[in-house]
């Protein structure tokens, strides 16, 4: 996913935090990255875009996204998000991740899966998500995707996920037209369900 994101010009910064959930290791990445930009004898000296922050997890990940954008400290540095297959709202608490759905404050794109009990019934199930969606006060897409499992929503969605960044991050109208409109690309795309799209 990170070679697939940077062929398409992206900077490009992850990381295998086994707490991804409490949204600290974004904040770490963050600091990182503003770290860098100032370094004159960094490669990425004042390429990095500050403006143009976007953030994206899966699972365990999805759920960091929300805890980060919704009230760690560098909240207000994104521009955009996605989660990919987040931990519902009420299993994330449980477990010590309370993100805020009603403080979300930039568009945010939520995918999940049809397949598999893990995903459709402990993770993220339709109702939950649906219940989530609604929560969230901020521009909005949410869709699912067909005959996908946990596992494959990491990478799956990545034509969505791509054209999502390219149009949030780099103001791509081509991209933006899988999104937007009465005639976009999400409601016509066979592989997808439960789509819906809030300004």
């Amino acid at each position: 996913m990170f070679q697939h994101l940077a062929s398409w010009g992206f900077i490009v910064i992850g990381n295998d935090d086994p707490s991804t959930g409490f949204g600290l290791s974004a904040d770490e990445t963050i600091d990182y990255l503003i770290k860098i930009n100032e370094n004159q004898n960094h490669i990425l000296h004042h390429h990095i875009d500050l403006k143009h922050i976007g953030l994206t997890g899966h699972s365990q990940g999805g759920a960091g996204v929300l805890t980060a954008i919704s009230h760690a400290k560098h909240q207000q540095i994104y521009k955009t998000a996605i989660a990919l297959s987040p931990t519902h709202e009420k299993m994330a608490h449980d477990l010590g991740w309370f993100y805020d759905l009603t403080q979300i404050s930039i568009p945010l794109f939520m995918i999940a899966g049809t397949e598999g009990d893990f995903e459709t019934k402990a993770i993220i199930p339709l109702e939950a998500m649906q219940q989530m969606y609604d929560k969230i006060p901020s521009p909005k897409v949410m869709m699912r995707r067909k005959e996908a499992d946990h596992g494959e929503m990491l990478y799956s969605a990545d034509g969505y996920v791509t054209a999502w960044l390219m149009w949030q991050l780099q103001d791509d109208i081509y991209a933006s037209q899988a999104f937007l409109g009465n005639n976009a690309e999400i409601y016509h795309n066979d592989l997808y369900q439960d789509v819906h799209y809030d300004e």
